[in-house]
């Protein structure tokens, strides 16, 4: 069980079978994402739940691939890429 945040809620559980179908949608996710596998099937999970707007904490350098997301880092790296493109938020 994935426990993801969407606005306005602390949390929500997220079932996620791990089946052909999950597969086969992670895998065609990899073809426009470069994530790894664990990533792939975490962005399964977070699709699967419509959870709108999606917010991410982490330091995963993988996330800042992601089209749709808002991260949250101290990542040094995604920061300085996310500044050069003009999409960082400071907070």
């Amino acid at each position: 069980m994935v426990t993801l945040s969407p606005l306005g809620a602390i949390a929500i559980p997220i079932d996620l079978t791990v089946d052909n179908a999950t597969t086969d949608a992670a895998i065609n996710r990899f073809k426009t994402q470069a994530v790894d596998g664990y990533d792939l099937l975490l962005l399964e999970a977070i699709s699967k739940a419509g959870a709108g707007q999606i917010k991410v904490i982490t330091d995963d350098i993988d996330y800042s691939v992601v089209p749709g997301i808002q991260v949250f880092t101290s990542n040094k790296y995604v920061i300085q890429e996310a500044a050069s493109q003009n999409k960082l938020v400071v907070r």
